[in-house]
């Protein structure tokens, strides 16, 4: 299907693929050294979703499945450099407008700035920022990701104890050498996860008045990356040759409240902890393969586990998952996370753009149940101008767990059509 649509747009119109990879970029001075970058994009998804048991619509109509519509992001952005000596860097923007958010809350998820002291080894930054730790994945651009949206486990705490990932505080990144770094010290945003019937050993998220820690760092054994925003590429398209091999950490004190068999509970520090790996290998005809995993393991406290599903619109739910697509993202325990892609080389079919194909693989080991946790996700990417004009389409598999929380006892599945345009 993406095959016959794009064959139909290359007909149409190829030049408006080659104004889509210009840049709308202003000078400030003479030199072109100082200027002003905007750009637009927006990501369209058609999805199909298989629901939990028991769910169902605002008004209680019982519901299996559902396609729905929606605009997952949508944002503006200026990037201004002014020599290279300061940077401002502002994001406007909403997400997850669907037919439950007519009206989404249009917000900034960046509003920073950072002052050059030693040229790209060394920046300082302060502000609502995204300079983030434990992962590359964590970093990670929704532009330039290689499957459709990322997992959530990269982002343990997103609109808890943040603003849609990011933070207000202060940060230092650069790349020396063959080493790439970013550190950041922030001030969570209040949030208390504490229910008002809390359960017995178990944690729950606490809202902290302390500073918390975290950061990141890659070390690059081929091609040396600089980072001008938080958010990385999870594939070059074969531009770039890649072997990185990474760390990271998020530690925040006094952030969770760890109950015990009675209702008195105990203030302890929140750890998470990351490593990961990273390559991509272009060959002959610019074909290229695509590798990423990374290990988390997370200490929110014991029993500690949160529910989350994308766009999850829907009420009900008799499962322990809950409503919708609700799945057991997030735990006290161990994850691990691949990916892995491959580019078809530039004449594959014949068409313009290029295609890719790539599978991502999750297992969730948590401390609160005796099974580990599956998920799978099955895709293509069609390049018609990078990732400017690009669609997509994924088939994903969620676990469901059986009544004793002690295996899988089956998958739901999700389809997602996407549109992504960035300008």
């Amino acid at each position: 299907m993406l095959v016959f649509i794009t064959r139909a747009f290359a007909q149409e119109n190829d030049k408006a693929y080659e104004l889509l990879k210009n840049e709308l970029k202003f000078p400030l001075n003479k030199e072109g050294n100082s200027y002003s970058k905007i750009t637009f994009a927006t990501q369209f998804w058609t999805r199909y979703a298989e629901l939990n048991e028991g769910s169902t619509t605002s008004e209680g109509i019982p519901l299996s499945a559902e396609t729905d519509f929606a605009l997952r992001r949508t944002r503006f952005s200026m990037f201004n450099n002014f020599n290279d000596r300061l940077i401002l860097y502002t994001q406007l923007g909403f997400n997850n407008l669907n037919t439950s958010s007519s009206k989404p809350q249009l917000f900034f998820h960046d509003v920073w700035g950072m002052f050059r002291i030693l040229p790209k080894s060394l920046y300082l930054g302060f502000g609502l920022n995204g300079w983030s730790g434990i992962s590359r994945l964590s970093n990670t651009s929704y532009q330039r990701t290689l499957t459709l949206d990322n997992p959530g486990i990269n982002t343990p705490y997103v609109n808890h104890s943040d603003l849609s990932t990011r933070q207000l505080g202060l940060f230092i990144k650069g790349t020396a050498a063959r080493l790439s770094y970013r550190m950041a010290i922030t001030k969570p945003f209040e949030y208390n996860g504490i229910p008002d019937e809390p359960g017995t050993n178990v944690a729950y998220e606490y809202p902290t008045t302390k500073l918390q820690y975290k950061g990141y760092a890659a070390f690059h054994f081929l091609d040396k990356e600089y980072f001008s925003t938080p958010y990385i590429a999870m594939t070059y398209m074969g531009t770039k040759k890649i072997f990185n091999i990474g760390a990271g950490f998020d530690i925040s004190p006094e952030s969770v409240a760890e109950f015990g068999t009675d209702e008195n509970y105990t203030i302890k520090d929140r750890y998470l902890w990351g490593t990961d790996i990273f390559l991509e290998l272009p060959m002959r005809n610019n074909q290229t393969i695509s590798v990423y995993s990374v290990y988390y393991n997370y200490n929110f406290g014991k029993n500690y586990l949160r529910l989350s599903g994308v766009m999850n619109k829907w009420d009900g739910g008799t499962s322990y998952e809950g409503a919708g697509n609700n799945e057991f993202k997030i735990g006290t325990g161990d994850i691990w996370y691949s990916t892995a892609g491959y580019l078809f080389p530039k004449d594959f079919l014949k068409l313009q753009g290029r295609v890719q194909l790539f599978y991502a693989f999750s297992l969730k080991d948590f401390e609160a149940f005796e099974t580990n946790i599956y998920n799978h996700d099955f895709g293509a990417n069609y390049y018609i101008a990078g990732q400017k004009l690009k669609l997509s389409a994924q088939y994903s598999l969620r676990s469901i767990l059986a009544d004793e929380l002690d295996s899988v006892t089956k998958y739901r599945k999700t389809i997602i059509l996407q549109v992504q345009i960035a300008i």
